[in-house]
């Protein structure tokens, strides 16, 4: 049966929001189309800040480095002319607390994840250069991975994913912007993902954030130009139970966990996790006590605005 929706007449591009829009605002954005672009979460001051922090670890990396020599999809998933650098928390002070850290932010993930803002876990945190010559990345809904294995694959079964992809550059649709498709996400057939035919690119400015929902069909874009790389920083968000693509116990220490804001502690799994909205949580304990009293991290506090 076809798709209805591949029969529609195609946005002509993405709603675009200033940062700090009321959060019901966004969430109907998000209802009817999947994503949206949020304008100026960052300044080009603290762009240029994460880029300059950023640079020395992304420069030596190969293009095509994840996924090199697995027998699986993900080498060519992830692109054979893309740097991608996991943990992005771990390596930019401004990124962590002027994005990552934001209350508005941890609002805006609410309105698509259950749960309280500021009590979900941080999926992924990896930064993404797409190089000149790469070819648009497979069509896929973030949240296309996890959804079957609990049998909730659907438009109407409970958002697991949430994802943002943050500008570090002025990206256009030459450069590889992402390509989404706008209501994909209410489609009731998601083992259709969509034809490239029937997606928009999502440009933006330096600082601009891509929005999304787990369940809308995208893609990272092909890069056509020759001089031109196009950087991103893809924060994604889950439910407390799901593991994460990231092994964050592996690769932050608690040392280093202590000079993080409370709400960036919490999404790392350094705090117990709530399951009925209880405060501390009753999950993720640590010999019968909240895993935050026990590495003495405090409390994170109930209104995080």
């Amino acid at each position: 049966m076809a798709n209805p929706a591949a029969t529609m007449s195609k946005a002509a591009e993405l709603a675009r929001l200033p940062f700090g829009t009321d959060p019901d605002e966004v969430k109907r954005v998000l209802d009817r189309d999947g994503g949206l672009v949020l304008t100026g979460c960052l300044s080009r001051e603290q762009v240029d800040a994460i880029n300059r922090d950023l640079d020395p670890l992304i420069g030596p990396l190969r293009q095509g480095n994840f996924g090199v020599g697995e027998d699986n999809f993900v080498a060519e998933f992830y692109g054979g002319k893309t740097k991608r650098l996991q943990h992005c928390v771990k390596y930019s002070q401004v990124y962590r607390e002027a994005f990552l850290a934001s209350p508005i932010l941890a609002e805006y993930v609410a309105a698509i994840l259950p749960g309280r803002p500021g009590r979900h876990s941080l999926f992924a945190s990896q930064a993404i250069d797409i190089y000149p010559g790469e070819t648009a990345q497979a069509l896929h809904r973030d949240g296309g991975t996890i959804a079957p294995t609990l049998g909730i694959n659907r438009a109407d079964s409970v958002e697991l994913v949430a994802n943002t992809l943050l500008a570090l550059t002025d990206i256009t649709e030459e450069m590889g912007a992402t390509r989404v498709i706008p209501g994909s996400h209410a489609w009731q057939d998601f083992e259709n993902v969509g034809a490239p035919e029937q997606t928009i690119p999502a440009t933006m400015n330096a600082g601009d954030a891509l929005l999304l929902t787990g369940k809308l069909s995208h893609g990272g874009g092909a890069n056509s130009t020759t001089d031109r790389s196009r950087r991103v920083i893809s924060t994604s968000f889950s439910i407390s139970f799901i593991t994460p693509e990231e092994a964050w116990p592996f690769a932050i220490t608690i040392e280093e966990a202590k000079s993080y804001p409370p709400i960036v502690q919490a999404m790392l799994g350094f705090h117990s996790v709530p399951m009925r909205g209880e405060e501390p949580g009753f999950l993720w304990r640590l010999e019968a006590r909240p895993l935050e009293d026990k590495l003495k991290l405090g409390r994170l506090p109930l209104d995080i605005a």
